[in-house]
């Protein structure tokens, strides 16, 4: 679509909204407008500021970047991918460098715990006319090297870097009050506890309702809580508080067992308590979205429930990969990890792609869900036994899984312009699969 296309239909839609909206809509044009002149005198204001950092780009590059707060998983990913990189040297330019950062002056800040642990680590400076100065750098020749990567485009950390330097710590009156509430829920200073993060819609319609958005697209990654109950009673008789994670949730996780808590709708749930709980439970397991990032930073394993298949986790010794049942709805029967990935679903991110595809996406039962949790907890108190046969289905699976990501090499990588290049999601693969599920659905290694 071109410019001048795009630019009719947004003149066109405005009138329309004046005639259905009258006075009011005459008023929220008009402020609307106002916005844009202000932003449009920024622009050309910033183009002397923009001059001048070309100017000084032979002895000093001057970086101008936005911190994505508006996105609790990117605020916390992204600003510690950028603040490790920074802090080990990697990825630096090689000339000396000043980086002015801000926040995003249209993003809701979602956790302001978050916000205050990364304003005791980064400068963060006044958005409103910083802004405009990075905008209109994208403009101009050698836009490039003054911008920052880490926070554009979400790298994964294939190097562990995480594991190398922690970018958060909590104060001392923080952890202190983190211990308080967690005798509040019943835990003394030696009891362990556990991480559920089970994504459902409630928290994308909290941000956006659906009558501005259409979330259906992220259906397929959704799952039914009540399949993790069985997982969380066993996780008590094996001595483990467990939290089910969230701000809000479609349904609630009932049970008499008071080891079982159900964060999401307690009356002590916080920004705070959220990456507290993060900082320190003994593992997440995680059905794939933001909060997951909290634990992952603070070096904690990871049980990671994820679709599409090919966005796994799969970096890191400590975490343990299962993905959901994907059924050949015209064959009635469930696909190779092979046939995942040859169909394209291994790298499908919309829930209408696994329709087309004619895929349907079949949860985990709670029985499967209960050993793969019991694993990982066998995993980190070192008590697995693998035998010779796991240790050839893991490696089988590795091996299979690398091929299939080879092979779907368009798909396993994006091109960013950012970027300037690839973004590629794997290295070794160090991360098992389930290992029950493997030894008994073998034919799945195919």
């Amino acid at each position: 679509m071109s410019k001048s296309l795009k630019i009719n239909q947004f003149v066109n839609k405005q009138f329309e909204d004046i005639k259905l909206q009258g006075t009011q809509g005459i008023i929220k044009k008009s402020l609307l407008l106002i916005k844009l002149l202000i932003r449009f005198l920024l622009n050309v204001l910033s183009l002397i500021p923009c001059l001048v950092i070309r100017l000084l780009s032979p002895w000093i590059i001057i970086r101008i970047e936005r911190i994505n707060s508006g996105n609790f998983g990117d605020f916390v990913w992204m600003t510690s991918m950028y603040y490790c990189k920074k802090h080990l040297k990697i990825d630096q330019p090689k000339k000396k460098f000043i980086d002015l950062l801000y926040l995003h002056p249209d993003s809701k800040i979602y956790n302001k715990q978050i916000e205050k642990m990364w304003k005791r680590k980064i400068k963060i400076y006044p958005s409103f006319f910083l802004d405009s100065i990075r905008r209109v750098n994208r403009f101009i020749p050698g836009w490039r090297s003054h911008i920052i990567t880490n926070l554009l485009v979400q790298e994964r950390d294939k190097n562990n870097i995480f594991e190398k330097y922690k970018p958060l710590d909590f104060l001392r009156d923080e952890e202190i009050h983190g211990k308080k509430i967690l005798n509040k829920f019943g835990l003394n200073e030696k009891d362990k506890f556990v991480c559920f993060a089970i994504r459902d819609g409630a928290y994308q319609e909290k941000k956006i309702s659906s009558t501005d958005r259409n979330w259906s697209y992220h259906d397929f990654r959704h799952t039914d809580i009540n399949n993790f109950m069985l997982a969380a009673e066993e996780l008590t008789k094996r001595g483990y508080f467990v939290f089910r994670m969230g701000v809000v949730a479609e349904k609630k996780f009932t049970s008499k067992n008071p080891k079982i808590i159900d964060y999401v709708n307690s009356n002590l749930r916080s920004d705070f308590m959220d990456v507290y709980l993060g900082a320190y439970c003994s593992f997440c397991l995680s059905t794939g979205y933001g909060f997951e990032d909290v634990p992952i930073i603070f070096r904690k394993p990871i049980a990671h429930m994820i679709q599409p298949l090919g966005n796994a986790y799969t970096h890191n010794e400590k975490y343990l990969i299962l993905t959901k049942h994907h059924i050949n709805k015209k064959e009635r029967r469930e696909m190779s990890l092979s046939e995942i990935f040859s169909s394209g679903a291994g790298f499908f991110f919309h829930t209408k792609d696994f329709e087309k595809a004619g895929i349907e996406l079949r949860d985990n039962t709670p029985e499967e869900i209960k050993d793969f949790v019991l694993e990982m907890l066998d995993n980190i108190e070192s008590k697995n036994r693998y035998t010779t046969e796991d240790d050839e289905l893991q490696n089988k699976f590795k091996s299979l899984y690398l091929a299939n990501i080879k092979k779907a090499n368009f798909h396993a990588t994006i091109k960013d312009e950012f970027a300037n290049g690839k973004r590629e999601f794997h290295k070794e693969i160090k991360s098992r699969f389930s290992g029950k599920f493997l030894r008994e659905n073998k034919m799945w290694l195919n």
